[in-house]
């Protein structure tokens, strides 16, 4: 389970609000270049690295987008098998977070539920952000995804993204760049920050938000949350959430969204934070959900 000192939390409510301000009323798509290799999702659509003695082990790569070098981690599941096709899962930090916070919090706590059946990436964001200039943060995940799937075998009709709050707003961003290739995404307490360029093709989707939360406000969630309701083709509705100081959370799960994309929305009580406990829980709920819900295209 991912833990926060008082420090980190506060330098990172206080980063998110520099960026609500700057970012959040003026912010729009940013320029994103054509989805390479844009394709129907099938089942069973295997990389091209499948078969062969895997080019990549579990470590920490570098490399160039535009001029400026990027880095990101990769980590292998045990006993890596080349004939075995995985799902592939990004794994996307938060403001003021790094790479390294989200691997030795075992990837949102997700990595434990995946069994030894996912190749986990955790990519290192310009800044500590993913302000996504010119479309740089979407070219940086395309040579990431290139350089995967030639050297690994995976799965390709099961690629996800997931992230809290900035790392949130950049899966959210994937989803409206890349419907083609992230067969899913999870947002955690995001917002459009990253753009959402083109954002009109269906992806499955997954939000959670907290009513309290007063860095990147609820309102905020179901403003992206509502992109893929529409391109979905869900039937609309006004999901209940949980009181203040209920200690709950209410999952919404809509109806009448086109075959294969789900959109399920949790709200809950409480402020901006990434895995969500409910009053006298011992633990969270998150991991569960997010693994459930990439888990249903298996």
């Amino acid at each position: 389970m991912m833990t926060f000192s008082a420090l980190m939390f506060t330098s990172v409510l206080l980063g998110l609000a520099l960026v609500v301000n700057s970012q959040i009323i003026s912010h729009g798509p940013s320029a994103v270049p054509a989805s390479p290799g844009s394709r129907t999702l099938a089942t069973n659509d295997l990389s091209t690295g499948c078969g062969k003695s895997p080019t990549i082990t579990s470590g920490v790569y570098s490399t160039t987008v535009n001029g400026q070098q990027r880095q990101y981690t990769l980590t292998l599941p045990q006993n890596y098998n080349p004939s075995n096709p995985y799902k592939l899962i990004f794994g996307y930090h938060w403001l003021g977070g790094t790479m390294n916070d989200v691997v030795s919090g075992s990837y949102y706590s997700i990595q434990p539920l995946a069994d030894n059946q996912a190749i986990f990436v955790a990519p290192q964001g310009i800044d500590n952000g993913w302000a996504n200039s010119d479309g740089d943060d979407i070219t940086f995940t395309d040579q990431m995804l290139d350089t995967l799937k030639a050297g690994l075998c995976i799965d390709e009709s099961k690629i996800y993204s997931m992230g809290w709050s900035y790392g949130g707003s950049m899966s959210y961003a994937l989803a409206c760049a890349r419907p083609n290739v992230f067969r899913g995404v999870a947002v955690m307490s995001g917002a459009n920050l990253s753009g959402c360029s083109a954002g009109t093709q269906p992806v499955a989707y997954y939000g959670q938000h907290g009513v309290s939360d007063t860095v990147l406000p609820i309102d905020l969630g179901r403003q992206i949350r509502d992109t893929f309701v529409k391109d979905n083709l869900c039937t609309s509705q006004t999901p209940q959430e949980p009181a203040v100081g209920s200690g709950t959370h209410i999952k919404t799960e809509y109806s009448g969204c086109s075959g294969g994309h789900p959109v399920w929305w949790i709200a809950f009580d409480g402020p901006h934070e990434p895995l969500a406990t409910d009053a006298g829980a011992s633990s969270p709920w998150t991991p569960d959900q997010i693994w459930e819900f990439f888990s249903q295209f298996d």
